[in-house]
């Protein structure tokens, strides 16, 4: 039984968390600044295939970052419950349970994020590219629509980005 015990220590879960955290991070930043900035960039694509691009784009990632950044944070919340260590400050001078904490609420952040800045720009792409799969051809103002939605997401998917790479720092630093 204590085998099984040794898989839930603190650095053991701290590690899960940097590798979950790190993962998310560089999925989340290469969809945005690689595939969806390339796929802005391509001129010769309409806005129907703008928004079919995206829409794979965005339901890779949406299958595997949420469910990576939930298991992370609870990681790192398991991690700072049963931190025995002394409560020394790490690098940015706070105790590594706080710190611990503060990852895993910045991995929880998204969430919230997502629900409530990106949905309503999220759902009209998703339509948009339903309606392209269909063989609807998307121009005039919905065509602009849809290019700003997606640099939109662009940049908003940017900040979760972030919210995940400072997550993983706040863990190598508390490990």
């Amino acid at each position: 039984m204590h085998y099984v015990y040794a898989l839930f220590t603190p650095a053991a879960m701290i590690r899960l968390g940097i590798l979950g955290s790190g993962f998310s991070a560089g999925y989340s930043f290469a969809s945005s600044h690689g595939s969806v900035q390339s796929i802005l960039q391509t001129p010769t694509l309409t806005a129907s295939q703008v928004a079919m691009n995206w829409d794979k784009v965005y339901t890779r990632g949406v299958k595997l970052v949420p469910p990576i950044a939930f298991a992370s944070s609870l990681a790192y919340l398991v991690a700072a419950y049963r931190f025995k260590g002394p409560l020394v400050a790490t690098a940015f001078g706070i105790s590594p349970k706080l710190q611990l904490d503060i990852a895993a609420g910045l991995l929880l952040f998204v969430f919230p994020w997502t629900y409530f800045r990106m949905l309503p720009g999220l759902q009209r792409l998703q339509a948009y590219s339903a309606s392209a799969a269909k063989g609807a051809q998307i121009d005039g103002p919905e065509a602009e629509g849809i290019k700003e939605d997606v640099e939109d997401w662009y940049w908003t998917n940017g900040v979760r980005a972030l919210a995940f790479g400072g997550a993983c720092i706040l863990g190598l630093t508390a490990l």
